[in-house]
C-alpha cells in the first residue's frame, strides 16, 4: 500500500489530505498538506504524488504542499482534452484557481518539469521560484541517443504494456541492491498506468519545446540534475546558463528519480533555494 509519512529525521507526521477539484472536464485528484505559502509539486510521465513522498511531508512544515495527479495519470482520469504538455499546464492553472491559490512556489520533476516551464511562461506572475529536476527545455529528440530512448519507451509499453516498462525504468533509477525497496514501489506504481495514456502523453512531449522562450523565465530558477540522467551534462549546463537568475546543482552518483533516491539531499538544496536569497541576474546564455 502508498503511504506519506513523516520525513527522514522528524518525529512529526503531518496530516495528508487526499481530495479531488473539478478541473475542466474532469476531477483531478491531490493531496494536501501544511500551511503558509502554497508550494506546488508537478510528478513525471507516469507518475502521480506518490512520487513525492519524501517530499510532501517535508516541506509541509513550512509550506500548504499541493501535488495532484496529472490528467490521465495516478487516480486523475483523462476527459475529453489531450496530454500534451500546454493542456496539463493549462490544467494547473485552472486547479490553482479551484483551490484560490494566486502565486505559489513550483517544483517540477521530469515531464513535471516540462509543464513547470509552460505554466511559468503562460503565468508569469503566478510563479515565484521554480524548480526545475531532472528535465529539460526541451524533449524533442535531437540525437540519436534521444531517438532511441523515445522508441525504446514507445516499444516496451505498446508491445510488452506498463508493469514491463515500470521494471525497466525502476531498475535504471534505483539500479544499487541496497535501493531494492525503492525499485518495488516505483514498479508497483507504474504497472498501474494506462499504456493508452502514457503512449499518448509521450507522443505530445517529443515534440515540445520552449528552448526559445527561456529568457523570458527572469524568475530565480534552480536546475537540479543527476550525474547519471538520460539528459547529458553539457545539455544541463546549457539549459541553465540560458536562463536570466537560474543556479545549478548536479547531484553526484543519482539517477532520473532523484527526488526519490537522494530524498535529504534533494529537500535540503531546494528548501536553501525556496528560502534563500535569489541567484543574481545575470544575461541569458552568458
Amino acid at each position: 500500500m502508498d503511504a506519506l509519512g513523516a520525513d527522514a529525521g522528524s518525529d512529526w507526521a503531518p496530516t495528508v489530505v487526499r481530495a479531488r477539484v473539478r478541473v475542466g472536464d474532469v476531477d483531478l485528484h491531490y493531496a494536501e498538506a501544511g500551511c503558509g505559502s502554497p508550494l506546488l509539486l508537478l510528478h513525471g510521465l507516469g507518475g502521480s504524488h506518490f512520487d513525492w513522498e519524501h517530499q510532501i511531508p517535508f516541506f509541509a512544515r513550512r509550506y500548504r504542499v499541493l501535488a495532484p495527479d496529472l490528467r490521465g495519470f495516478g487516480a486523475s482520469p483523462r476527459g475529453r482534452r489531450g496530454l500534451g504538455v500546454p493542456e496539463h499546464a493549462s490544467d494547473v492553472a485552472a486547479f490553482l484557481d479551484a483551490l484560490g491559490v494566486a502565486r505559489c512556489r513550483l517544483i517540477g520533476h521530469s515531464m513535471g518539469g516540462a509543464v513547470a516551464q509552460q505554466f511559468t511562461l503562460d503565468h508569469p506572475d503566478r510563479v515565484e521560484r521554480l524548480v526545475i529536476a531532472n528535465s529539460a527545455p526541451s524533449f524533442r529528440p535531437r540525437s540519436l541517443r534521444h531517438h532511441i530512448e523515445f522508441f525504446y519507451r514507445f516499444a516496451v509499453m505498446g508491445l510488452l504494456g506498463p508493469e514491463r516498462l515500470a521494471r525497466i525504468g525502476a531498475q535504471r533509477s534505483f539500479p544499487a541492491p541496497e535501493q531494492a525497496a525503492q525499485r518495488a514501489r516505483a514498479i508497483a506504481r507504474g504497472a498501474r498506468n494506462s499504456r493508452r495514456n502514457y503512449l499518448a502523453a509521450l507522443r505530445a512531449l517529443a515534440a515540445w519545446s520552449v528552448i526559445e522562450r527561456l529568457g523570458e523565465l527572469r524568475l530565480p530558477v534552480l536546475v537540479a540534475a543527476s550525474e547519471h540522467d538520460y539528459f547529458g551534462h553539457d545539455q544541463t549546463v546549457m539549459f541553465a546558463h540560458a536562463l536570466p537568475r537560474a543556479r545549478l546543482h548536479v547531484f553526484k552518483g543519482a539517477h532520473h528519480g532523484l527526488p526519490s533516491e537522494q530524498p535529504q539531499a534533494f529537500n535540503a538544496v531546494v528548501e536553501r533555494f525556496l528560502d534563500g536569497p535569489p541567484p543574481a541576474w545575470r544575461k541569458a546564455g552568458a
